[in-house]
């Protein structure tokens, strides 16, 4: 499993600190969405840049808000349970253990956990280190 995990992460990584994720509103649903800060550091070779890694955990009925991630990648690995990955304009999309997505710079985008179990999400995202970790942007 760790291999599954680096191969998703080789790419990208992800910036937050505290322990629950940074939204300017608050998810909708039951309980907070927790996060463990494994790495936040200079991407080599390119200091305006940021390499980030997290693992979040969404409590069951979690509905995130819309938001982007200004000129950020972002890859995300289901480490555990069933996610819903919504973009704006596109069918949603579910992620189950085992299976990995790539989001694009600057995309709307949320995530949902329509199960009555908890979901572990290992995220990997590469951003510019001036800009914020996630923008809120109106519901689509």
């Amino acid at each position: 499993m760790k291999r599954k995990i680096f191969a998703a992460s080789a790419a990208l990584a992800l910036l937050l600190s505290g322990s629950s994720l940074a939204f300017a509103d608050q998810p909708e649903g039951p309980g907070a969405v927790t996060t463990e800060q494994l790495i936040a550091e200079a991407l080599a070779g390119d200091p305006s840049n940021e390499v980030n890694a997290r693992v979040y955990s969404f409590p069951p009925g979690i509905v995130l808000p819309w938001h982007i991630h200004s000129d950020a990648h972002e890859v995300a690995y289901v480490l555990e349970g069933t996610l819903t990955f919504e973009r704006a304009g596109e069918a949603p999309k579910e992620i189950a253990a085992g299976e990995a997505d790539y989001v694009i710079p600057n995309v709307v985008h949320r995530g949902i956990n329509k199960t009555d179990k908890p979901v572990r999400l290992f995220v990997v995202r590469i951003k510019p280190k001036d800009k914020p970790l996630t923008e809120d942007v109106p519901p689509q």
